[in-house]
Protein backbone atom coordinates (compact mmCIF):
# COMPACT_ATOMS: atom_id res chain seq x y z
CA UNK A 1 0.00 0.00 0.00
CA UNK A 2 1.17 3.91 -1.07
CA UNK A 3 0.60 6.73 -0.74
CA UNK A 4 -1.07 8.51 -3.91
CA UNK A 5 -0.62 12.43 -4.64
CA UNK A 6 -3.25 13.65 -6.92
CA UNK A 7 -1.31 15.11 -10.46
CA UNK A 8 2.39 14.40 -9.18
CA UNK A 9 1.65 10.40 -9.10
CA UNK A 10 0.49 11.44 -12.97
CA UNK A 11 4.28 12.76 -13.53
CA UNK A 12 6.85 10.36 -14.94
CA UNK A 13 10.38 10.83 -13.49
CA UNK A 14 11.78 13.01 -16.80
CA UNK A 15 8.68 15.60 -16.10
CA UNK A 16 9.64 15.47 -12.49
CA UNK A 17 13.33 16.39 -13.40
CA UNK A 18 12.20 19.04 -15.49
CA UNK A 19 9.90 20.70 -12.95
CA UNK A 20 12.83 20.72 -10.08
CA UNK A 21 15.10 22.21 -12.87
CA UNK A 22 12.22 24.63 -13.86
CA UNK A 23 11.79 26.15 -10.60
CA UNK A 24 15.81 25.96 -9.54
CA UNK A 25 16.16 27.80 -12.60
CA UNK A 26 13.89 30.19 -12.20
CA UNK A 27 14.90 30.84 -8.61
CA UNK A 28 18.54 31.60 -9.27
CA UNK A 29 17.61 34.06 -12.28
CA UNK A 30 15.67 35.83 -10.51
CA UNK A 31 18.73 36.37 -7.48
CA UNK A 32 20.89 36.78 -9.99
CA UNK A 33 18.85 39.74 -11.80
CA UNK A 34 17.95 41.31 -8.56
CA UNK A 35 21.56 41.57 -7.59
CA UNK A 36 22.67 42.80 -10.91
CA UNK A 37 19.86 45.68 -10.79
CA UNK A 38 20.51 47.20 -7.55
CA UNK A 39 24.20 47.00 -8.44
CA UNK A 40 25.49 50.87 -8.14
CA UNK A 41 26.90 52.30 -11.33
CA UNK A 42 30.53 52.21 -9.96
CA UNK A 43 30.35 49.01 -9.74
CA UNK A 44 29.13 47.91 -12.92
CA UNK A 45 32.07 50.31 -14.60
CA UNK A 46 34.62 48.77 -12.80
CA UNK A 47 33.19 45.61 -13.84
CA UNK A 48 33.62 46.95 -17.34
CA UNK A 49 37.06 47.92 -16.80
CA UNK A 50 38.38 44.74 -15.53
CA UNK A 51 36.59 42.70 -18.60
CA UNK A 52 38.53 45.36 -20.79
CA UNK A 53 42.06 45.32 -19.04
CA UNK A 54 42.06 41.29 -18.69
CA UNK A 55 39.72 39.94 -21.76
CA UNK A 56 40.23 42.79 -24.32
CA UNK A 57 38.56 40.26 -26.72
CA UNK A 58 35.65 39.96 -24.98
CA UNK A 59 35.22 43.46 -24.59
CA UNK A 60 35.35 43.81 -28.05
CA UNK A 61 32.78 41.73 -29.41
CA UNK A 62 30.62 42.84 -26.94
CA UNK A 63 30.83 46.65 -27.83
CA UNK A 64 31.42 46.20 -31.52
CA UNK A 65 28.54 44.87 -34.07
CA UNK A 66 29.40 41.38 -34.97
CA UNK A 67 27.54 41.68 -38.43
CA UNK A 68 26.00 45.03 -38.60
CA UNK A 69 25.36 48.33 -37.40
CA UNK A 70 21.68 47.39 -37.16
CA UNK A 71 22.46 44.70 -34.55
CA UNK A 72 22.96 47.96 -31.77
CA UNK A 73 20.90 50.52 -33.48
CA UNK A 74 17.82 51.41 -30.25
CA UNK A 75 15.24 52.85 -32.35
CA UNK A 76 13.62 52.51 -35.49
CA UNK A 77 14.49 55.95 -36.52
CA UNK A 78 18.18 54.79 -36.20
CA UNK A 79 17.62 51.74 -38.53
CA UNK A 80 15.98 53.74 -41.28
CA UNK A 81 18.70 56.55 -40.53
CA UNK A 82 21.08 53.43 -41.21
CA UNK A 83 20.40 52.75 -45.01
CA UNK A 84 20.36 56.71 -45.40
CA UNK A 85 17.78 57.46 -48.16
CA UNK A 86 14.33 57.07 -46.58
CA UNK A 87 12.19 59.98 -45.62
CA UNK A 88 11.10 58.96 -42.11
CA UNK A 89 8.16 60.39 -39.61
CA UNK A 90 6.83 59.35 -36.02
CA UNK A 91 3.25 59.86 -35.77
CA UNK A 92 1.04 59.63 -32.28
CA UNK A 93 -2.35 57.79 -32.62
CA UNK A 94 -5.07 58.76 -29.97
CA UNK A 95 -6.99 56.11 -29.34
CA UNK A 96 -10.48 56.44 -28.21
CA UNK A 97 -9.60 54.87 -24.84
CA UNK A 98 -6.78 57.62 -24.31
CA UNK A 99 -3.25 55.31 -25.48
CA UNK A 100 -1.18 57.22 -27.27
CA UNK A 101 0.26 54.66 -30.31
CA UNK A 102 3.57 55.65 -32.07
CA UNK A 103 3.23 55.03 -35.50
CA UNK A 104 6.49 55.00 -37.67
CA UNK A 105 5.90 56.05 -41.44
CA UNK A 106 8.56 55.76 -44.54
CA UNK A 107 6.79 58.59 -47.09
CA UNK A 108 9.60 58.14 -49.85
CA UNK A 109 13.12 57.63 -50.93
CA UNK A 110 15.29 60.38 -50.93
CA UNK A 111 16.07 61.78 -54.66
CA UNK A 112 19.58 60.20 -54.73
CA UNK A 113 18.59 57.02 -54.13
CA UNK A 114 18.71 55.36 -57.63
CA UNK A 115 19.01 51.56 -57.05
CA UNK A 116 17.43 49.19 -59.58
CA UNK A 117 17.15 46.54 -57.22
CA UNK A 118 13.44 46.92 -56.13
CA UNK A 119 12.61 46.85 -59.30
CA UNK A 120 14.57 43.59 -60.34
CA UNK A 121 12.73 42.31 -56.90
CA UNK A 122 9.17 43.57 -58.52
CA UNK A 123 10.12 42.01 -61.83
CA UNK A 124 10.97 38.44 -60.34
CA UNK A 125 8.34 35.50 -61.43
CA UNK A 126 6.34 33.75 -58.52
CA UNK A 127 8.16 30.72 -57.34
CA UNK A 128 6.42 27.63 -56.90
CA UNK A 129 8.98 24.98 -56.50
CA UNK A 130 8.86 21.77 -54.64
CA UNK A 131 7.46 22.32 -51.13
CA UNK A 132 4.91 24.55 -52.16
CA UNK A 133 1.63 25.38 -53.11
CA UNK A 134 -0.29 28.26 -54.13
CA UNK A 135 -4.09 28.86 -54.78
CA UNK A 136 -3.97 32.19 -56.78
CA UNK A 137 -8.27 32.99 -56.53
CA UNK A 138 -7.47 36.93 -57.82
CA UNK A 139 -9.80 36.24 -60.63
CA UNK A 140 -12.38 36.32 -58.18
CA UNK A 141 -11.72 39.43 -56.85
CA UNK A 142 -10.68 41.50 -60.54
CA UNK A 143 -13.33 44.30 -59.92
CA UNK A 144 -11.29 45.51 -56.95
CA UNK A 145 -8.74 46.46 -59.61
CA UNK A 146 -10.56 48.99 -61.65
CA UNK A 147 -12.13 50.82 -58.56
CA UNK A 148 -12.27 54.12 -59.45
CA UNK A 149 -9.95 56.26 -56.93
CA UNK A 150 -8.48 59.50 -58.86
CA UNK A 151 -5.75 61.45 -57.12
CA UNK A 152 -6.32 63.83 -55.02
CA UNK A 153 -10.39 63.16 -54.61
CA UNK A 154 -12.44 63.99 -51.33
CA UNK A 155 -12.60 61.46 -48.57
CA UNK A 156 -15.16 62.08 -45.82
CA UNK A 157 -15.72 65.82 -47.64
CA UNK A 158 -12.19 67.00 -47.00
CA UNK A 159 -10.04 67.52 -49.83
CA UNK A 160 -7.09 65.08 -50.26
CA UNK A 161 -3.65 66.48 -49.35
CA UNK A 162 -2.56 65.53 -52.92
CA UNK A 163 -0.94 61.76 -51.63
CA UNK A 164 -1.30 60.07 -54.99
CA UNK A 165 0.61 56.75 -53.54
CA UNK A 166 -1.21 53.98 -51.85
CA UNK A 167 -1.14 53.49 -48.16
CA UNK A 168 0.54 50.00 -46.87
CA UNK A 169 0.41 49.78 -43.38
CA UNK A 170 2.72 47.05 -41.23
CA UNK A 171 1.91 45.29 -37.88
CA UNK A 172 4.26 43.18 -35.82
CA UNK A 173 3.69 40.16 -33.71
CA UNK A 174 3.20 39.22 -30.08
CA UNK A 175 5.91 40.62 -27.75
CA UNK A 176 7.53 42.72 -30.96
CA UNK A 177 7.67 45.91 -32.24
CA UNK A 178 7.59 48.11 -35.60
CA UNK A 179 11.74 47.37 -35.78
CA UNK A 180 10.90 43.54 -36.91
CA UNK A 181 10.24 44.72 -39.65
CA UNK A 182 13.60 46.59 -40.42
CA UNK A 183 16.27 44.04 -39.10
CA UNK A 184 17.08 42.50 -42.01
CA UNK A 185 20.85 42.79 -43.34
CA UNK A 186 20.13 43.39 -46.88
CA UNK A 187 18.42 46.58 -47.51
CA UNK A 188 15.57 45.37 -49.81
CA UNK A 189 14.94 42.14 -48.02
CA UNK A 190 13.15 44.42 -45.56
CA UNK A 191 9.92 44.82 -46.95
CA UNK A 192 8.95 48.16 -45.72
CA UNK A 193 11.86 49.06 -47.17
CA UNK A 194 11.56 47.24 -50.53
CA UNK A 195 7.97 48.99 -50.70
CA UNK A 196 9.13 52.61 -50.36
CA UNK A 197 11.20 51.88 -53.22
CA UNK A 198 8.36 51.34 -55.55
CA UNK A 199 6.52 54.14 -54.71
CA UNK A 200 4.22 52.97 -51.19
CA UNK A 201 3.31 55.32 -48.73
CA UNK A 202 4.31 53.24 -45.98
CA UNK A 203 3.04 53.00 -42.13
CA UNK A 204 4.33 50.53 -39.35
CA UNK A 205 1.82 50.26 -36.02
CA UNK A 206 3.02 49.49 -32.36
CA UNK A 207 0.60 48.24 -30.26
CA UNK A 208 -0.04 49.65 -26.95
CA UNK A 209 2.46 48.37 -24.08
CA UNK A 210 5.53 47.95 -26.30
CA UNK A 211 8.31 49.89 -26.39
CA UNK A 212 6.98 52.38 -28.36
CA UNK A 213 3.33 52.86 -27.03
CA UNK A 214 3.68 53.26 -23.48
CA UNK A 215 1.79 56.23 -23.05
CA UNK A 216 -1.70 57.46 -22.10
CA UNK A 217 -3.62 60.33 -20.95
CA UNK A 218 -4.70 59.47 -17.56
CA UNK A 219 -2.57 56.10 -16.73
CA UNK A 220 0.79 55.61 -16.35
CA UNK A 221 2.50 52.26 -17.44
CA UNK A 222 3.67 52.13 -13.92
CA UNK A 223 -0.23 51.77 -12.97
CA UNK A 224 -1.57 47.93 -13.56
CA UNK A 225 -4.77 49.35 -14.82
CA UNK A 226 -2.87 50.38 -17.60
CA UNK A 227 -1.68 46.83 -18.70
CA UNK A 228 -5.38 45.99 -18.26
CA UNK A 229 -5.87 45.09 -22.20
CA UNK A 230 -6.01 41.96 -24.42
CA UNK A 231 -6.48 41.51 -27.69
CA UNK A 232 -9.86 42.69 -27.43
CA UNK A 233 -8.96 46.18 -27.03
CA UNK A 234 -5.72 45.94 -29.45
CA UNK A 235 -8.92 44.74 -31.99
CA UNK A 236 -11.60 47.11 -31.15
CA UNK A 237 -9.31 50.48 -30.70
CA UNK A 238 -5.76 49.99 -31.84
CA UNK A 239 -6.15 48.94 -35.37
CA UNK A 240 -9.42 50.99 -35.93
CA UNK A 241 -7.64 54.19 -35.23
CA UNK A 242 -4.47 53.61 -36.26
CA UNK A 243 -6.35 52.99 -39.85
CA UNK A 244 -8.57 55.72 -39.25
CA UNK A 245 -5.59 58.37 -39.04
CA UNK A 246 -3.52 56.92 -41.43
CA UNK A 247 -6.20 57.46 -43.94
CA UNK A 248 -7.08 60.91 -42.65
CA UNK A 249 -3.71 62.45 -42.83
CA UNK A 250 -2.63 60.88 -46.35
CA UNK A 251 -6.40 61.71 -47.79
CA UNK A 252 -6.94 57.78 -49.28
CA UNK A 253 -9.97 56.10 -49.05
CA UNK A 254 -8.44 52.55 -48.29
CA UNK A 255 -5.13 51.21 -47.42
CA UNK A 256 -3.38 47.29 -47.12
CA UNK A 257 -2.90 45.79 -44.38
CA UNK A 258 0.01 43.47 -43.88
CA UNK A 259 -0.02 41.86 -40.65
CA UNK A 260 2.67 38.98 -38.90
CA UNK A 261 1.38 36.38 -36.65
CA UNK A 262 -0.24 38.36 -33.66
CA UNK A 263 -0.58 41.24 -36.40
CA UNK A 264 -2.50 38.84 -38.60
CA UNK A 265 -4.69 37.58 -35.25
CA UNK A 266 -5.53 41.46 -34.90
CA UNK A 267 -6.37 41.84 -38.48
CA UNK A 268 -9.18 38.75 -38.49
CA UNK A 269 -10.45 40.08 -34.51
CA UNK A 270 -10.98 43.77 -35.50
CA UNK A 271 -12.32 43.13 -39.19
CA UNK A 272 -14.63 40.45 -37.79
CA UNK A 273 -16.30 43.12 -35.43
CA UNK A 274 -15.87 46.48 -37.21
CA UNK A 275 -17.68 46.39 -40.51
CA UNK A 276 -16.79 49.96 -41.40
CA UNK A 277 -13.48 48.99 -41.24
CA UNK A 278 -13.65 46.13 -44.20
CA UNK A 279 -14.08 49.18 -46.29
CA UNK A 280 -11.07 50.74 -45.54
CA UNK A 281 -8.76 47.84 -46.21
CA UNK A 282 -8.97 47.27 -49.35
CA UNK A 283 -6.49 43.77 -49.07
CA UNK A 284 -5.08 42.07 -45.85
CA UNK A 285 -2.21 39.99 -46.14
CA UNK A 286 -1.22 37.62 -43.60
CA UNK A 287 1.74 36.36 -43.11
CA UNK A 288 2.23 33.53 -40.36
CA UNK A 289 -1.18 33.69 -39.36
CA UNK A 290 -2.02 32.43 -35.89
CA UNK A 291 -5.24 32.26 -34.60
CA UNK A 292 -5.51 29.10 -33.07
CA UNK A 293 -2.10 27.63 -31.96
CA UNK A 294 -2.38 24.21 -31.20
CA UNK A 295 -0.17 24.32 -28.25
CA UNK A 296 3.53 24.46 -26.93
CA UNK A 297 6.18 21.83 -28.32
CA UNK A 298 7.21 20.61 -24.88
CA UNK A 299 3.64 18.42 -22.70
CA UNK A 300 4.41 19.79 -19.34
CA UNK A 301 5.13 23.69 -20.51
CA UNK A 302 2.05 23.33 -22.77
CA UNK A 303 0.09 21.72 -19.61
CA UNK A 304 1.04 24.95 -17.97
CA UNK A 305 0.01 27.24 -21.00
CA UNK A 306 -3.60 25.85 -20.56
CA UNK A 307 -4.05 26.24 -16.57
CA UNK A 308 -6.23 28.63 -15.22
CA UNK A 309 -4.98 32.60 -15.78
CA UNK A 310 -4.45 33.00 -11.59
CA UNK A 311 -1.80 30.52 -12.34
CA UNK A 312 -0.60 32.74 -14.94
CA UNK A 313 -1.11 36.01 -12.69
CA UNK A 314 0.60 34.04 -10.14
CA UNK A 315 3.64 33.51 -11.75
CA UNK A 316 3.61 36.60 -13.88
CA UNK A 317 2.26 39.27 -11.99
CA UNK A 318 -0.41 41.88 -13.55
CA UNK A 319 1.96 43.75 -15.73
CA UNK A 320 4.16 42.98 -18.54
CA UNK A 321 5.48 39.07 -18.61
CA UNK A 322 9.33 37.49 -19.86
CA UNK A 323 10.69 40.60 -18.70
CA UNK A 324 13.71 38.12 -17.77
CA UNK A 325 14.19 37.96 -21.67
CA UNK A 326 14.65 41.65 -21.91
CA UNK A 327 16.63 41.74 -19.08
CA UNK A 328 19.59 39.14 -20.38
CA UNK A 329 19.52 40.32 -23.87
CA UNK A 330 21.39 43.23 -22.51
CA UNK A 331 23.30 41.76 -20.03
CA UNK A 332 24.66 38.95 -22.25
CA UNK A 333 26.82 39.45 -25.51
CA UNK A 334 24.66 38.80 -29.19
CA UNK A 335 26.39 35.39 -29.83
CA UNK A 336 25.38 34.18 -26.53
CA UNK A 337 21.59 35.22 -26.60
CA UNK A 338 21.08 34.14 -30.23
CA UNK A 339 22.31 30.24 -28.55
CA UNK A 340 19.35 31.27 -26.04
CA UNK A 341 16.69 31.82 -28.17
CA UNK A 342 17.09 29.02 -30.14
CA UNK A 343 17.07 26.75 -27.39
CA UNK A 344 14.50 28.31 -26.06
CA UNK A 345 12.33 28.39 -29.57
CA UNK A 346 13.36 24.45 -30.32
CA UNK A 347 12.30 23.94 -26.47
CA UNK A 348 8.89 25.56 -27.02
CA UNK A 349 7.70 25.13 -30.55
CA UNK A 350 10.05 22.48 -32.03
CA UNK A 351 11.51 25.14 -34.35
CA UNK A 352 15.61 24.52 -35.38
CA UNK A 353 15.45 28.10 -37.00
CA UNK A 354 17.69 26.58 -39.91
CA UNK A 355 16.23 29.25 -42.73
CA UNK A 356 18.08 31.92 -41.35
CA UNK A 357 21.33 32.55 -41.15
CA UNK A 358 23.72 32.87 -38.49
CA UNK A 359 24.55 36.22 -39.03
CA UNK A 360 20.98 37.31 -39.44
CA UNK A 361 20.04 35.62 -35.74
CA UNK A 362 22.82 38.22 -34.38
CA UNK A 363 20.96 41.25 -35.71
CA UNK A 364 17.42 40.30 -35.37
CA UNK A 365 17.82 38.78 -32.28
CA UNK A 366 18.87 42.06 -30.92
CA UNK A 367 14.85 43.66 -32.05
CA UNK A 368 12.97 40.44 -31.17
CA UNK A 369 11.62 41.35 -28.17
CA UNK A 370 9.58 44.50 -26.54
CA UNK A 371 6.51 44.71 -23.83
CA UNK A 372 2.87 43.93 -23.79
CA UNK A 373 0.26 42.70 -21.16
CA UNK A 374 0.29 39.45 -19.15
CA UNK A 375 -3.64 39.92 -19.49
CA UNK A 376 -2.81 39.33 -23.65
CA UNK A 377 -0.68 36.56 -22.82
CA UNK A 378 -3.28 34.97 -20.40
CA UNK A 379 -5.81 35.91 -23.44
CA UNK A 380 -3.76 33.51 -25.80
CA UNK A 381 -3.47 30.32 -23.10
CA UNK A 382 -7.15 31.10 -23.30
CA UNK A 383 -7.53 30.56 -27.05
CA UNK A 384 -4.71 27.65 -27.35
CA UNK A 385 -6.82 25.64 -24.68
CA UNK A 386 -10.55 25.85 -26.39
CA UNK A 387 -9.00 25.66 -29.75
CA UNK A 388 -10.96 28.39 -30.61
CA UNK A 389 -10.36 32.03 -31.40
CA UNK A 390 -12.50 33.85 -29.13
CA UNK A 391 -12.38 37.00 -26.92
CA UNK A 392 -10.95 37.47 -23.88
CA UNK A 393 -12.83 35.11 -20.71
CA UNK A 394 -13.11 37.74 -17.65
CA UNK A 395 -15.14 34.39 -16.52
CA UNK A 396 -13.15 31.47 -16.22
CA UNK A 397 -15.17 28.67 -15.54
CA UNK A 398 -16.28 28.11 -11.75
CA UNK A 399 -16.90 24.60 -12.22
CA UNK A 400 -13.74 22.98 -10.57
CA UNK A 401 -13.53 20.27 -13.44
CA UNK A 402 -15.08 19.96 -16.73
CA UNK A 403 -16.77 17.05 -18.97
CA UNK A 404 -16.85 16.80 -22.66
CA UNK A 405 -20.69 15.62 -21.66
CA UNK A 406 -20.74 18.67 -19.21
CA UNK A 407 -22.96 21.85 -19.91
CA UNK A 408 -21.19 24.81 -19.49
CA UNK A 409 -21.73 27.60 -17.41
CA UNK A 410 -20.56 30.35 -19.92
CA UNK A 411 -19.54 30.52 -23.26
CA UNK A 412 -16.91 33.60 -24.68
CA UNK A 413 -18.09 34.92 -27.79
CA UNK A 414 -15.71 33.73 -30.86
CA UNK A 415 -14.35 36.26 -33.21
CA UNK A 416 -17.15 36.20 -36.26
CA UNK A 417 -14.65 35.83 -38.63
CA UNK A 418 -16.78 34.44 -41.49
CA UNK A 419 -18.31 38.13 -41.57
CA UNK A 420 -14.96 39.79 -42.98
CA UNK A 421 -15.37 40.93 -46.36
CA UNK A 422 -12.01 42.46 -47.11
CA UNK A 423 -9.69 40.20 -49.77
CA UNK A 424 -7.57 38.17 -47.60
CA UNK A 425 -4.17 36.54 -48.66
CA UNK A 426 -2.66 33.75 -46.22
CA UNK A 427 1.00 32.98 -46.16
CA UNK A 428 2.08 30.08 -44.08
CA UNK A 429 5.24 26.91 -43.11
CA UNK A 430 4.34 23.50 -42.90
CA UNK A 431 6.62 23.07 -40.07
CA UNK A 432 5.28 26.59 -38.29
CA UNK A 433 3.99 24.76 -34.78
CA UNK A 434 1.63 28.04 -34.06
CA UNK A 435 -0.24 28.10 -37.44
CA UNK A 436 -3.39 25.59 -37.26
CA UNK A 437 -4.55 25.91 -41.16
CA UNK A 438 -6.98 23.68 -40.98
CA UNK A 439 -8.97 25.53 -38.04
CA UNK A 440 -8.34 28.92 -39.62
CA UNK A 441 -9.15 27.97 -42.89
CA UNK A 442 -12.80 26.64 -41.51
CA UNK A 443 -13.41 29.84 -39.89
CA UNK A 444 -12.51 32.55 -43.07
CA UNK A 445 -15.38 32.88 -46.05
CA UNK A 446 -14.48 31.33 -49.31
CA UNK A 447 -13.33 32.28 -51.50
CA UNK A 448 -9.86 33.61 -50.20
CA UNK A 449 -7.91 35.74 -52.44
CA UNK A 450 -4.54 33.83 -52.20
CA UNK A 451 -3.28 30.73 -50.48
CA UNK A 452 0.94 30.39 -50.49
CA UNK A 453 2.04 27.43 -48.27
CA UNK A 454 6.61 26.54 -47.72
CA UNK A 455 6.54 23.07 -46.29
CA UNK A 456 9.89 23.75 -44.77
CA UNK A 457 9.51 27.09 -43.27
CA UNK A 458 8.94 27.81 -39.34
CA UNK A 459 7.29 31.07 -38.28
CA UNK A 460 9.60 33.65 -37.85
CA UNK A 461 11.06 32.48 -41.40
CA UNK A 462 8.09 35.23 -42.98
CA UNK A 463 10.18 37.92 -42.07
CA UNK A 464 14.21 37.14 -41.34
CA UNK A 465 14.34 33.81 -43.59
CA UNK A 466 17.01 33.59 -46.22
CA UNK A 467 15.62 33.98 -49.71
CA UNK A 468 12.26 35.89 -48.75
CA UNK A 469 12.74 38.18 -50.98
CA UNK A 470 12.65 35.69 -53.88
CA UNK A 471 9.91 33.32 -51.97
CA UNK A 472 7.04 35.51 -50.17
CA UNK A 473 8.15 39.16 -51.44
CA UNK A 474 6.77 38.81 -55.54
CA UNK A 475 3.85 37.28 -54.27
CA UNK A 476 3.54 40.47 -51.66
CA UNK A 477 4.00 42.67 -54.76
CA UNK A 478 1.49 40.73 -57.51
CA UNK A 479 -1.13 41.12 -54.80
CA UNK A 480 -0.28 44.79 -54.21
CA UNK A 481 0.01 45.65 -57.81
CA UNK A 482 -3.76 43.89 -58.28
CA UNK A 483 -5.64 45.48 -55.64
CA UNK A 484 -3.11 48.97 -55.74
CA UNK A 485 -2.65 49.50 -60.09
CA UNK A 486 0.95 50.11 -60.67
CA UNK A 487 -0.25 52.86 -63.03
CA UNK A 488 -0.68 55.53 -60.05
CA UNK A 489 2.78 55.12 -59.14
CA UNK A 490 4.98 54.43 -62.08
CA UNK A 491 3.04 55.32 -64.73
CA UNK A 492 6.18 55.09 -66.75
CA UNK A 493 6.40 51.12 -66.16
CA UNK A 494 5.12 48.39 -68.08
CA UNK A 495 1.94 47.15 -66.60
CA UNK A 496 0.63 43.71 -66.54
CA UNK A 497 -2.31 43.45 -67.70
CA UNK A 498 -3.14 39.65 -67.79
CA UNK A 499 -5.27 39.06 -65.23
CA UNK A 500 -7.57 41.14 -66.88
CA UNK A 501 -8.04 39.17 -69.81
CA UNK A 502 -10.60 36.91 -68.33
CA UNK A 503 -13.00 38.96 -66.81
CA UNK A 504 -15.54 38.37 -68.58
CA UNK A 505 -16.21 34.76 -68.67
CA UNK A 506 -19.14 33.56 -67.47
CA UNK A 507 -19.88 33.72 -63.73
CA UNK A 508 -20.60 29.63 -63.58
CA UNK A 509 -17.07 28.89 -64.63
CA UNK A 510 -15.26 30.96 -62.26
CA UNK A 511 -17.10 29.52 -59.41
CA UNK A 512 -16.33 25.86 -61.13
CA UNK A 513 -12.50 27.03 -61.51
CA UNK A 514 -12.21 28.36 -58.03
CA UNK A 515 -14.14 25.26 -56.27
CA UNK A 516 -11.42 22.64 -58.65
CA UNK A 517 -8.34 25.07 -57.42
CA UNK A 518 -9.60 24.56 -53.67
CA UNK A 519 -9.89 21.12 -53.80
CA UNK A 520 -6.40 20.48 -55.65
CA UNK A 521 -4.55 23.10 -52.93
CA UNK A 522 -6.97 20.81 -50.40
CA UNK A 523 -5.63 17.41 -51.76
CA UNK A 524 -1.78 18.47 -52.22
CA UNK A 525 -2.20 20.39 -48.82
CA UNK A 526 -3.22 16.77 -47.12
CA UNK A 527 -0.70 14.59 -49.08
CA UNK A 528 2.23 17.04 -48.13
CA UNK A 529 0.96 16.83 -44.44
CA UNK A 530 1.02 12.92 -44.30
CA UNK A 531 4.55 13.03 -46.56
CA UNK A 532 5.45 15.27 -43.41
CA UNK A 533 4.36 13.02 -40.68
CA UNK A 534 5.21 10.06 -42.14
CA UNK A 535 9.05 11.29 -42.12
CA UNK A 536 8.92 12.85 -38.61
CA UNK A 537 8.05 9.29 -37.50
CA UNK A 538 11.19 7.66 -39.35
CA UNK A 539 13.11 10.18 -37.68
Amino acid sequence: MYLSIPILDRLTFRDSQNIVFTVVFFILESFIRIIVSVLPQFIIDLIDSFISAYFPWLSKLDKKPHVSALEYAETFEKMISFWGHYDYEQHLVRTKDDYLLCTHRLPSTRAHANSSTPFIINDKPILNDKGMNILDCLGKFASKRHHSEDDGDHRDGHKSNGNSKPVVLLYHGFLMSSEIWACNTDEYRNLPLLLTSLGYDVWLGNARGNKYSQEHLKLSANDVPFWNFSLNELAMYDLPDTVDYILETTGRKDLTYIGFSQGTALGFSSLSMNHELNKKINLFIALAPATTPIGLHHPLIDSFVKAAPSVVYLIFGRKMPLELAMFWQRMVSPPLFVRIIDTCVRFLFGWQGKNMSAEQKLVSYQHLYSPTSVKTLVHWFQIIRTGQFQMFDEMPSRLPFRRSASVTDHIPPKFPTRQITTPMALFYGGSDSLVNYDVLSADLPRPLAYIKSIDSWEHLDFIWATGIEDMVFPDIIHLLNHFNPPTRRHRHRKQNDDDDDDDDNDDNDSKNAVAAMWDHFTQHRSKSSNHHHHSSDQE
